[in-house]
């Protein structure tokens, strides 16, 4: 009797999970209610090129993803228990953690700089008649070195591998500065091989090319959203791990000469962890004012750009972004900043009122991964128009989330901003869409990860309907 009870039970929980992610994902989808996730990103675990069957094998890894993602995400039950897990083992591991963080710190604050070899080499020495003392050769001054900016040192720095997915490595990241800011916060290096890379970039570039191509007499723009792999510090802060800069440099070489192109500026350490978000790979709101005053200089260097505004801050919100929800750090978080940009007298649609915004989320206490806290403040937006503009330019936006909250400020510069999310590019008309709304400009920007190697199989550019 017992063991027909245990097998029942077993049995009923085996078809309540089989059945329920399906039944949850259909009700969220319909709208009948809302599923608490952890907001993951989709992995693609392999893609097949100039494979035999590479057409079927690609359309079996699409299976197991759809089927991945719906027996994670809307598992009855999978956000519940991930969560308590997650804080049970960052409850327990808190204590080690500090002293651990403690020591890196205290040792990188009490390092001595390493003796710098002398500047005299053998080549400048070749020309030195022999037997006369070395002060007599006529060596040249050394050039004084630029003083580094404290904010700008790095004193210390250590990275950790928390986990590795089909398409990334996450490290956990502790650093500090010279003028004595201590922080952590996390990063991402793709896992694909350099011939995969060098491959899906030059497709990639070729799609761009394509849209580019498809209507001349528009002024055509690319903003490349560097993440911290495509630049020159990466491969000091995580050792071991190979920057992408020089596929972001192959992209850019690619691309036709009618596109104005450029990266947006994460420089140094210090830019990446004041303009991008600690747990995500997203700009920060901050960030996202640097990448309009940079675009603003590309597309018109004329027009002076709103001024940054007055912060304000939400005490009783955490922002989780994609790094800590993938990896369940929940001891790491954002803590969640906007500006006041005086944006002067514009309508949008949806409508979207920035003041509103605020005293909504100021009511809020978001604490938990399940709630994506820079999507509930700037929603997506697809039209924005300035009356009071008179620029003579209207401007489309073909991106991914970081238009989102962003399009308003950007539109701030034009007449009517038209705003099409990656999500939306299917069975977009490009030239009917140019043509309706009198487009003179077209940015198109997107998250390296994305443009560069479609890493999420999700980029949906051969969709957009060009002819």
């Amino acid at each position: 009797m017992n063991r027909k009870l245990y097998l029942a039970a077993l049995g009923l929980i085996f078809i309540v999970l089989l059945f329920g992610a399906p039944f949850m994902k259909a009700g969220a989808d319909a709208g009948l209610f809302e599923v608490r996730d952890l907001g993951n990103m989709g992995e693609e675990a392999q893609f097949y090129e100039n494979a035999p069957e590479d057409g079927v094998l690609n359309t079996l890894v699409g299976f197991k993803k759809t089927l991945t993602d719906l027996y994670t995400d809307f598992m009855p039950g999978y956000y519940e228990t991930v969560f308590a897990y997650g804080k049970a083992r960052d409850t327990l591991n808190a204590p080690t953690a500090s002293l651990y963080a403690d020591m890196r710190s205290n040792a990188g604050k009490t390092q001595t700089e390493t003796p710098t070899e002398p500047t005299t080499s053998l080549d400048t020495l070749s020309n030195q008649p022999i037997g006369e003392e070395a002060v007599d050769a006529d060596l040249p001054e050394p050039e004084p070195e630029e003083p580094v900016d404290p904010r700008d040192q790095v004193v210390s720095v250590s990275s950790t591998l928390l986990k590795s997915t089909g398409t990334h490595r996450y490290y956990r990241i502790d650093a500090t500065f010279g003028d004595g800011f201590e922080t952590s916060f996390l990063d991402t290096a793709v896992d694909l091989t350099d011939k995969a890379k060098e491959a899906r970039v030059t497709l990639q570039a070729k799609k761009l090319n394509k849209i580019a191509e498809a209507v001349p007499d528009v002024n055509f723009y690319f903003m490349l959203l560097t993440r911290m792999q495509d630049t020159d510090y990466y491969e000091d802060v995580i050792v071991g791990e190979e920057s992408t800069g020089k596929y972001a440099d192959l992209f850019l070489s690619l691309l036709d000469e009618r596109i104005t192109a450029q990266k947006w500026d994460i420089g140094t350490l210090r830019d990446r962890v004041e303009k991008v978000y600690l747990t995500d790979h997203h700009w920060s709101t901050y960030g996202s004012y640097c990448g309009f005053c940079q675009l603003c200089e590309m597309i018109c260097p004329d027009h002076e750009p709103v001024a940054l505004g007055e912060p304000i801050d939400f005490p009783e919100t955490r922002f989780y972004g994609s790094a800590a929800r993938t990896c369940q750090t929940l001891d790491l978080w954002d803590p969640f900043r906007v500006y006041d940009c005086d944006l002067g007298t514009y309508k949008c649609s949806p409508i979207w009122k920035f003041e509103r915004q605020v005293k909504f989320l100021a009511k809020q206490k978001y604490v938990t991964p399940d709630v994506n806290v820079y999507a509930v403040f700037f929603p997506e937006v697809y039209t924005v128009e300035y009356p009071d503009n008179h620029t003579g330019r209207n401007l489309l936006v073909i991106g991914d989330s970081y238009t989102q909250g962003f399009v308003e400020l950007l539109g701030s510069a034009f007449d009517k901003t038209v705003a099409y999310y990656y999500t939306h590019y299917s069975g977009m008309d490009y030239r009917a869409v140019i043509e309706e709304n009198g487009i003179t400009d077209v940015l198109f920007e997107q998250f390296s990860d994305r443009i560069l190697f479609d890493i999420y199989g999700d980029d949906r550019l051969s969709a957009i309907v060009l002819d």
